[in-house]
């Protein structure tokens, strides 16, 4: 780093390294070998238990010795307090924080929560709580995106009341903060579709102009990023969407969102002198709905394709075959 002096290996430093790697190396070897054959030899005791603290520290991605852990604490089960069960999950937030993107990790955490002595929805509630916290120091985790789900899930499940609405909103938020947050786009789109399906909109079809409006705004803010324009396509090939408009004012919300990418798409060129690819792919779909829909009155798929070629030649292949077949 700039400012930082670098540290000078000499011989001996190098040597004294090479010493302590080798060490380190062997009792981490060691230390693997004893809880490997406590496993296998069954052995249930907190004396074990403690070692698998000691390689999980070590290495957290050892997904056997989790499985172990957890064979221990079942075993363990009847003579465990409630202290045990807030150390553990306190052993599992360490680990999280410094490795927040292991699978063993999360689902180690959920297995201990889902065994906790007690179904009261203050310890889920609480564990969201602690997702949120996650999430502000790494918003596009989509471990803890995943996990958050599971979370909303267990709580909706207990309390029987939907969170669609509060998830909805704190999705909102999270894409506000950051328009290239992907997970939060593809939270929404489940949220959405749960939405629509359990019939938690009041109001669809002013719900659908509401989105489409946070849609446009969202690529006139960054025209460059690819989450939205995946939420977009999504989202106008929803059927619900077709159905809730009606082909008129459908074949209109394409009509209007296709005017506005082709006026972002003329703003890039002025700026940059370059087309923007995605507002390029996207105009491709909308001519293809719209003329699946016979609204399609004058087609520029082939200027589009043909003007991906030159701005997206990696995929130069695909256009050309795209091309053709529409000749």
């Amino acid at each position: 780093m700039h400012g930082i002096k670098r540290k000078e290996w000499t011989k001996e430093l190098l040597r004294q390294k090479r010493v302590q790697d080798e060490r380190k190396i062997h009792e981490y070897r060691h230390l693997t070998e004893d809880v490997l054959n406590l496993r296998d030899e069954q052995i249930y005791s907190t004396g074990a238990f403690e070692k698998t603290s000691a390689l999980l520290e070590k290495n957290p991605e050892f997904n056997a010795i989790w499985n172990y852990r957890r064979d221990i604490t079942s075993n363990l089960s009847s003579e465990l307090e409630i202290s045990f069960w807030n150390k553990e999950l306190a052993f599992v937030m360490l680990q999280l924080k410094k490795y927040p993107k292991v699978y063993w990790i999360w689902n180690h955490r959920l297995w201990v929560l889902e065994h906790y002595p007690t179904d009261l929805p203050k310890i889920w509630q609480t564990e969201l709580a602690v997702v949120n916290k996650l999430l502000e120091q790494d918003a596009r985790n989509y471990h803890g995106w995943h996990y958050r789900r599971i979370v909303v899930g267990k709580i909706e499940n207990i309390t029987n009341k939907s969170l669609d609405k509060e998830e909805f909103e704190y999705t909102t938020n999270k894409i506000n903060n950051n328009i290239s947050n992907y997970s939060a786009w593809h939270q929404r789109v489940q949220i959405v579709s749960r939405m629509f399906q359990k019939g938690e909109i009041g109001n669809q079809r002013k719900y659908i102009q509401t989105e489409i409006s946070y849609i446009i705004n969202a690529i006139f803010t960054d025209a460059e990023d690819q989450s939205v324009w995946f939420y977009i396509k999504w989202f106008i090939k929803n059927d619900t969407v077709f159905k809730t408009l009606g082909k008129r004012e459908y074949v209109q919300m394409l009509r209007d969102l296709r005017e506005n990418i082709v006026l972002i798409n003329n703003d890039e060129i002025d700026f940059s002198g370059k087309q923007n690819i995605w507002c390029l792919k996207i105009l491709l779909v909308l001519e293809s709905i719209l003329k699946e829909n016979e609204s399609l009155t004058e087609s520029n798929s082939e200027a589009y394709l043909t003007q991906l070629i030159d701005t997206d030649p990696l995929r130069k292949k695909r256009y050309l075959h795209l091309l053709k077949d529409l000749k």
